[in-house]
């Protein structure tokens, strides 16, 4: 029974993540003129934040809170900046411009950004196995992004090209908090963790909003959007976190971790289902090279924690 409940929380954390890349490359199809996206993730993280506020009725928490305020806030001020703000910033907005399963893949590819920068930050040397996987990854992110293709709301091009490259970039954001907040998370607790990280990317993401956005933005959100923001910001983030958190409990990292091809999955087929994605063979070859070589990374999990897909 432990296990099927750890299963079906696993599922839930990656079928969350999977359906983000829908649901924000929808938004900007449909509302992408009066949408701001950085009103959009100050507000789903203070949804998110406030999602979490249970944590605080128990007391050992709001001791550990405290002192990570106290503590440890350079640490969880860099961790947020980077593993929230600009992770879910880049990740949200590349979806403007590039597909969602495209946006999907190169942001998955943090596993391979995770070992270089384990490298360079912990000096951390990854096994043979996972050399020749981080490679195939690389082959397959270069083919990825010379391959055709496109959506109900356009076709592949230059514009797909800096969608792709923002992507890329929040899986090496998503890598640094993996490598950088490990300890932190293993010294709070994940929930406790994302709790303060998605606080301080809140109060990061203010000062932000008082140059990038205006009062006419937050009045010009429609329902869809508010619909949009809560999903993502009480669903992807906070529900999909605890959830994935929460399976950690039943089933082992390298288990669970096998979840973030499922993620992939769901999105590559939910594109195709309700945004009429078209998929080239060179574009198909590319996301067999890149899973595959991060499953030949995974090879050995007993040197290697194999960390989850992002969102």
């Amino acid at each position: 029974m432990k296990s099927a409940l750890g299963l079906l929380l696993g599922f839930l954390a990656t079928a969350s993540w999977g359906s983000f890349y829908i649901v924000g490359r929808w938004l900007f199809g449909e509302e992408g003129d009066k949408l701001n996206p950085y009103l959009f993730n100050l507000l789903r993280f203070g949804m998110a934040v406030c999602a979490f506020m249970p944590l605080l009725f128990f007391a050992k928490n709001r001791a550990l809170v405290k002192r990570a305020f106290t503590v440890d806030l350079k640490k969880f001020l860099l961790i947020a900046l980077i593993g929230i703000v600009m992770e879910n910033f880049l990740v949200f907005y590349a979806l403007n411009f590039t597909t969602s399963a495209r946006c999907s893949l190169m942001a998955n590819c943090s596993p391979i950004a995770t070992v270089i920068l384990a490298y360079f930050l912990l000096r951390q040397k990854s096994s043979f196995m996972g050399i020749i996987g981080m490679l195939v990854g690389f082959a397959g992110i270069i083919l990825a992004g010379v391959a055709q293709g496109g959506d109900v709301y356009a076709a592949t091009g230059m514009r797909s090209l800096i969608g792709d490259g923002m992507a890329l970039a929040s899986g090496f954001c998503w890598a640094f908090f993996t490598v950088f907040g490990a300890k932190v998370s293993d010294e709070y607790g994940g929930p406790v963790s994302m709790f303060v990280c998605f606080i301080l990317g809140g109060i990061i993401m203010i000062p932000v909003n008082l140059f990038t956005s205006s009062l006419s933005d937050l009045t010009a959100i429609t329902p869809r959007i508010w619909g949009g923001m809560f999903y993502t910001g009480m669903v992807t983030l906070a529900i999909a976190n605890a959830c994935w958190y929460a399976a950690l409990r039943y089933l082992k990292p390298v288990v669970l971790g096998s979840f973030g091809y499922l993620s992939a999955a769901i999105t590559f087929t939910l594109s195709a289902i309700v945004l009429k994605e078209r998929f080239s063979f060179f574009f198909i070859l590319s996301i067999v090279l890149v899973l595959g070589g991060m499953a030949l990374m995974m090879v050995n999990p007993g040197k290697e924690k194999k960390e989850p897909l992002q969102e």
